[in-house]
């Protein structure tokens, strides 16, 4: 889960299903990407990569990866 509240704009929350986000299929398109911008990581290593993500969500489930506040007010908030 992805919040973004904003001071002066639009609040987002955007719910992104693991199980969609962390396959095969987007381990091969992001390790293309990280290659194309000088990174270097297979397929396989971004596929283990989710593997982890999706075992730790497993393991432990409402983990707060990163809650910011700025000093505007802007206020972002990311779940796993």
């Amino acid at each position: 889960i992805v919040k973004v509240r904003s001071k002066d704009g639009p609040n987002l929350l955007i719910p992104i299903p693991t199980g969609l986000f962390c396959n095969r299929l987007t381990a091969g398109i992001a390790a293309k990407a990280m290659a194309q911008n000088g990174w270097n990581a297979t397929p396989e290593q971004m596929a283990k990569l989710f593997r982890v993500i999706r075992e730790c969500k497993r393991r432990f489930p409402g983990w707060v990866i990163t809650e910011v506040e700025s000093a505007d007010g802007d206020y972002v908030y990311v779940k796993l």
